[in-house]
């Protein structure tokens, strides 16, 4: 059983919003070099104290970025908080040890060139491969020693972050998919992690950028290939215009936008501290906070999608041979 040190909390935005990282991977679309990436957490860091940003290890070229651009700034970076994930490959699940965890986390320091990683999220590709609770322990031994000094979880349905609270790790946050076309989340895992003292971390509150208006039509990339599947799930094109539909009224209310009134939607649900928004090549800033939404305002909202994403959370992407699943990269990580 690992002791629930005294930290301080999880630094969150004012705005409710993280700045996801995503998007400057060199494996997500075309078009960020990086100056632009630069330019565009210069720009977010400027709208916002603390600046909070989401990356992972196995988003390439990403912790590098921060780190180089966070070297630059000495003056700011007390000002940010970088969370960032642990990925394991889907192929070192069955032999993977505390070498292997260790190595991986240290990289992630190293790239970011921080002297402890704010947060840690845990991602487990297969649930059926037993050696997760093992490597979340492995973690909780990296934040005993300050390596980490928060541990969170990412894409874990409820019974999955039961296990790991009731083993004794000190999980803090749950990073999941909520959005109003994706709503799986608030079958349960919501109001768990509000009873359990576990903030919630939502991304794809804009459904790669199906929810917003900023600039017309999406860039492709691969963000927006997984999120139009989720479209698909919930009932097609006709749903998401009339998603959208409902969303600018609401945004037109308040003089907002229509991603702020989607993103106000998610930070509207039980056990919510954050919503994460992935960087904009359109210098969009999206603040969930510029608008209100009444009991009617959801209620009118969610009949726009009365139809739901099958299962728990992320069951239909650990379906690796169903759609979902088949857009997957499960090994980025480490060589073999």
């Amino acid at each position: 059983m690992f002791r629930w040190t005294d930290r301080p909390p999880l630094r969150l935005p004012p705005s409710g919003v993280i700045r996801g990282c995503w998007q400057l991977s060199e494996g997500h679309s075309d078009g960020w070099s990086r100056e632009r990436a630069f330019a565009a957490l210069d720009a977010a860091a400027a709208a916002e104290s603390p600046l909070v940003l989401d990356c992972a290890d196995i988003y390439t070229g990403v912790e590098r970025i921060i780190g180089d651009w966070l070297a630059g700034r000495p003056d700011i970076a007390d000002d940010v908080a970088v969370h960032t994930k642990f990925v394991p490959d889907l192929d070192a699940l069955s032999t993977i040890d505390r070498e292997y965890v260790r190595r991986v986390v240290l990289r992630s320091r190293d790239r970011l060139g921080v002297d402890a990683l704010e947060l840690v999220q845990f991602a487990w590709w297969d649930l059926s491969q037993p050696k997760w609770v093992r490597a979340a322990e492995w973690l909780a031994e990296l934040q005993q020693e300050g390596i980490i000094r928060h541990l969170g979880v990412t894409n874990f349905d409820r019974a999955a972050l039961g296990t790991l609270l009731d083993a004794g790790i000190p999980v803090v946050s749950s990073q999941v998919q909520l959005s109003l076309l994706d709503r799986r989340p608030l079958k349960g895992l919501t109001e768990f992690c509000r009873e359990r003292g576990v903030t919630v971390l939502a991304y794809g509150a804009l459904a790669g950028g199906l929810l917003s208006n900023a600039g017309g039509t999406p860039l492709e990339s691969r963000s927006l290939t997984k999120y139009r599947l989720i479209v698909e799930e919930v009932g097609g094109r006709e749903v998401l215009g009339r998603a959208r539909r409902a969303l600018a009224e609401l945004a037109a209310r308040h003089g907002a936008t229509m991603a702020d009134a989607a993103v106000a939607y998610v930070l509207n649900q039980q056990g919510v501290g954050a919503a994460i928004v992935g960087m904009s090549r359109r210098g969009l800033m999206v603040n969930g906070s510029r608008v209100r939404l009444s009991s009617s305002d959801v209620a009118r909202l969610e009949a726009t999608v009365p139809g739901t994403v099958r299962g728990e959370v992320f069951e239909v992407e650990r379906d690796r041979q169903g759609p979902h699943g088949r857009i997957m990269r499960y090994n980025l990580n480490l060589p073999h």
